[in-house]
This record gives structure tokens, C-alpha cells and sequence, in this order.
């Protein structure tokens, strides 16, 4: 009979307990859906935010990009001018210089003796510049011919052996016979030179170039290329 009686309120208390634990647990699982809900929620912003910031920064590495210093090399790296390809040696060429023609510093100082010619002792200075430069002093004998003359006063050209040249000479006129219409016109002067000559008297020569001459033994003086001079009045 008590065993009757006891049995209903331990199940009534066993089923309020149920029933407490069931609230407790339903609370629970709420309150764990809820905090992972909010948990994946705040992960997925810090996804994002992530995100968000790697673009930021990889905006703002392209800037500093744009101001970084040069970078400093310590040697140049050869240029290639226009497409040349310098990766291997090649030859240096370089044009030589045309040889000085041997007759060069003979009229250079022919020249500077023409200037003089003005100035008072002019046949000390002429006979003198023969001597050094060993000169031959000629006359003209008329069609291309000439002849040794007795002295320099006396001469009508001067006559400079080309070095390694053989027979070859560059004749150049006395500088101290004005150039008149006798000496172009007969003297041979028309015939040996290009001249600037009009008429009356030209007391100053200027030799452009000289004219060479091959003296052979038995034919004589033959002219291979004329010469160019200019002439003055004063």
C-alpha cells in the first residue's frame, strides 16, 4: 500500500526533473547555436576584412614602387647604338690619314719668302732659300724647254726635287720677277701655271700648287701636271 503510494510522486519528481533538464538542455543548445552562429558570423567579417586589406596593401606597394630610389650600378651597361651588336670585339677600324704630298712644307716656305719680296734684301733671302732647299734655278728656253740658269737673279723658275720621287720636281716661279705680259705670255707662265692674270703687272706670287715636272736626260723637262698660282699686284 505505501509502496503504491510512494511510486506516483517519485515519478512525478522523476518527470519534473525531466522536464528541468530538458528546459536546461534546450537552453544550452540555444545559447551553443547562437555563440557558434555569431562565431562564423565574425570570422566570415575577418575574412573579409582581410581581404579588403591585402588590396589596400598591394595598392599602396605599387605607389611606393613608383617612388623608390634607383637602384646604383656599379658599371653602365653598354649601349648598343643603333642595333649594333657590341656583344663581341670587333676590328677598330680607323682611315688613315692621307700621306702629305713631299712638295708641302717646300711651298709653305716658298710662300712665306714670296711675302718678303717687298722688304730690301730680297736677293740675300732668295739665294739663300735656294741653297737650303737645294734647289735647281732655271731659265725658259721657249716650248717647254729650259736650261740651267747662271745664277738665281738670273733665274725664271726654281725647280724642288721630290723626295722618293726619282726625277720628279715641283717648279714653282722666281719670285722676285714680277708677272707682266711678257713673262705670261712668253715666259712660259700660261703654260706651267693657272694663273689670275688680266694685264699690266703682278709683283706677288702665291703658290696654290706647284707643277711637277719629270726631268729626263735625253728628252728634258716634261710636264706631268700644271700648277696653280695666284697672283697679286701689290
Amino acid at each position: 500500500m505505501e509502496e503504491a503510494m510512494v511510486s506516483p510522486m517519485i515519478s512525478s519528481a522523476l518527470n519534473f526533473l525531466a522536464l528541468g533538464l530538458s528546459v536546461v538542455l534546450l537552453f544550452v543548445a540555444a545559447y551553443l547555436w547562437s555563440s557558434n552562429s555569431n562565431k562564423s558570423a565574425q570570422i566570415a567579417q575577418l575574412q573579409s576584412d582581410v581581404q579588403t586589406m591585402k588590396r589596400k596593401l598591394n595598392r599602396v606597394e605599387e605607389k611606393v614602387n613608383q617612388f623608390k630610389e634607383p637602384t646604383v650600378v656599379s658599371e653602365v651597361p653598354q649601349v648598343e647604338p643603333f642595333g649594333l651588336d657590341l656583344s663581341e670585339p670587333r676590328p677598330l677600324n680607323v682611315t688613315p690619314l692621307a700621306p702629305q704630298d713631299p712638295w708641302m712644307d717646300f711651298v709653305a716656305a716658298y710662300n712665306k719668302l714670296a711675302i718678303e719680296m717687298m722688304k730690301p734684301g730680297q736677293l740675300t733671302r732668295c739665294e739663300q732659300f735656294v741653297r737650303e732647299q737645294k734647289l735647281r734655278a732655271l731659265t725658259y728656253g721657249g716650248s717647254m724647254t729650259f736650261r740651267p740658269a747662271i745664277d738665281v737673279r738670273d733665274s725664271s723658275y726654281w725647280a724642288f726635287k721630290l723626295p722618293g720621287a726619282g726625277e720628279e720636281f715641283a717648279v714653282v716661279p722666281n719670285p722676285m720677277n714680277p708677272c707682266d705680259e711678257e713673262l705670261h705670255d712668253h715666259g712660259g707662265l700660261k703654260e706651267i701655271f693657272a694663273l689670275n692674270y688680266q694685264s699690266g703687272v703682278y709683283k706677288k706670287y702665291s703658290v696654290k700648287l706647284p707643277a711637277i715636272f719629270e726631268h729626263d736626260h735625253e728628252r728634258g723637262w716634261l710636264l706631268k701636271n700644271p700648277g696653280v698660282v695666284n697672283l697679286e699686284r701689290k
